[in-house]
């Protein structure tokens, strides 16, 4: 591990040795090394909610985007979910032109402070960069998400903070928007440029979602976040916290109100449950509760040896939420093995550089308790792979007999999410999936089986990324639009024969 001094200065030797050449080819820009981002101390970091990962100098942020090959076709922006221009960003940032490169990421991205630092760009733009394609290495692709972070960051320490988009004339339209999490956000800020009133409605304290109350503070910050959000009371509009639809007030009483459409964004914040003996017990939570109320600094019991079930980037969070909360050991139990967790793989070696163990192979299947009735011990089944299901992941295979029994004096359940059901039950009509997910006529829309009803998000499809909320919060935006403006779409010329 090297420091921030020892990158920067690496990376201003570089700029030199690039400087001095008649041109960059090809084959410079193949021998230029990837750029890392210097990290707090993995043990030292595990006591302090402090942001792990530093960011890029711009001695750095310069080298970095000189690798871009400058695709005429670029697989980077055909794999972004919003369709980043990337290549052209990137050349700003080689010429030093931060405000032209902020501009250009701004005209795709709402919130692209958030996007750079908890989207998995292993998975999207960076695993098809030609980059690393050419070195037959993915993860010697350029480092994009650190790229976007340093533009944003950029722009928020030099360049004055983020400006307020302009805002279309009033329409005289009104739209309620239920939730403010980031398929929300999105859908209000896109509802209020084309000249709507926008009226959020958030049941909890703050807007933000589960980018406030489940994403930790050591991956992004609460400064950052409300950075980016702090445009919503700027562009006027107006925030209803505390409030909870379908409970405190009725889909009705909007009406009544005089709201032109309903935008709703609730995601999918129920957590699931293993469905074990013992699951009640103290001491054992919900990924939802345990890093809600880490995140807020709330009270809660953990001990110190703590397990948590699940492989995904939720319970990667949980198991290094759990050594901040005062733990001495950790453990995730997974019923695969590490080739077939969900998280990220940067998620995954930060868990791992920070101590966590993994079990593979196992899972809970029974909590036991003291004799207070809270959770001592945890028994485990043990599992084996066998075919590969509908997602292309080897089954977990139960192995006869009996697993292992392990001690825990916290346990956390994070083995997914779901669709609460408080929409469908509150809205006549509202037709919702098996799994929860409400019923739309086109995912490209958001249109619900209710009249001026929409929908996107984690609410459309179920848990995925925070761009793809954004993305689908802002197509839903632009149908609203067209609807309530009575704006028909023309129909596609037909081909000549």
């Amino acid at each position: 591990m090297h420091s921030m001094e020892e990158l920067n200065q690496a990376a201003q030797q570089e700029q030199e040795r690039l400087a001095a050449l008649p041109a960059i080819t090809l084959k410079d820009k193949l021998s230029i090394k990837p750029q890392e981002a210097a990290e707090l101390d993995p043990i030292e970091r595990r006591t302090t909610m402090a942001e792990t990962c530093l960011g890029f100098t711009e001695a750095q942020a310069k080298v970095e985007a000189n690798r871009c090959m400058k695709c005429k076709k670029p697989f980077c922006t055909a794999a972004c979910p919003i369709g980043m221009p990337i290549p052209q960003y990137l050349e700003k940032v080689a010429a030093g032109d931060f405000q032209g490169a902020i501009d250009i990421i701004r005209g795709t991205s709402l919130i692209p402070s958030i996007c750079s630092r908890v989207c998995p760009h292993e998975r999207q733009c960076q695993s098809s960069c030609a980059m690393g394609k050419s070195l037959k290495d993915p993860k010697k692709g350029l480092q994009l998400g650190l790229m976007e972070r340093f533009v944003a960051d950029y722009e928020r320490k030099n360049l004055g903070g983020k400006k307020v988009p302009a805002i279309a004339p009033a329409t005289g339209k009104k739209i309620a928007v239920i939730g403010a999490g980031p398929a929300g956000l999105s859908a209000a800020i896109e509802l209020r440029t084309k000249g709507h009133e926008v009226v959020i409605f958030e049941s909890q304290p703050k807007l933000g979602g589960v980018l406030r109350y489940g994403i930790p503070e050591f991956r992004l910050p609460k400064e950052i976040l409300d950075y980016e959000i702090s445009i919503i009371e700027k562009m006027g509009i107006e925030c209803r916290t505390g409030i909870r639809v379908f409970k405190d007030i009725t889909v009705d009483y909007l009406w009544k109100q005089g709201f032109d459409a309903i935008f709703v964004g609730i995601g999918a914040a129920v957590p699931m449950k293993l469905g074990i003996p013992g699951e009640d017990l103290k001491g054992v939570y919900t990924a939802e509760e345990y890093l809600r109320k880490g995140n807020l600094g709330e009270e809660i019991y953990s001990g110190k040896h703590v397990i948590i079930a699940g492989g995904g980037n939720v319970a990667m969070d949980a198991a290094r939420m759990a050594f901040r909360l005062g733990a001495e050991s950790v453990r995730i139990v997974y019923r695969r093995t590490m080739n077939e967790m969900p998280a990220c793989k940067a998620e995954i070696k930060e868990v791992l550089d920070e101590g966590v163990k993994v079990m593979e192979l196992h899972t809970p299947e029974a909590f036991i308790a003291d004799e207070d009735g809270k959770v001592c011990m945890a028994k485990l089944g043990m599992f084996e792979l066998g075919e590969l299901d509908e997602n292309g992941r080897p089954r977990p295979v139960r192995v006869k007999g009996d697993g292992a029994t392990i001690v825990c004096d916290t346990a956390v359940i994070a083995i997914g999410s779901k669709v609460s059901p408080v929409a469908a039950e509150g809205i006549p009509g509202l037709e919702s999936n098996k799994n929860g997910t409400i019923v739309v006529k086109d995912t490209a829309t958001g249109e619900t089986t209710v009249e001026n009803v929409y929908t996107a998000g984690d609410s459309m499809h179920g848990p995925l990324t925070v761009v793809m909320a954004m993305k689908t919060g802002r197509q839903a935006a632009t149908a609203i639009h067209k609807k309530v403006m009575g704006i028909v779409d023309e129909p596609a010329a037909e081909a000549q024969a």
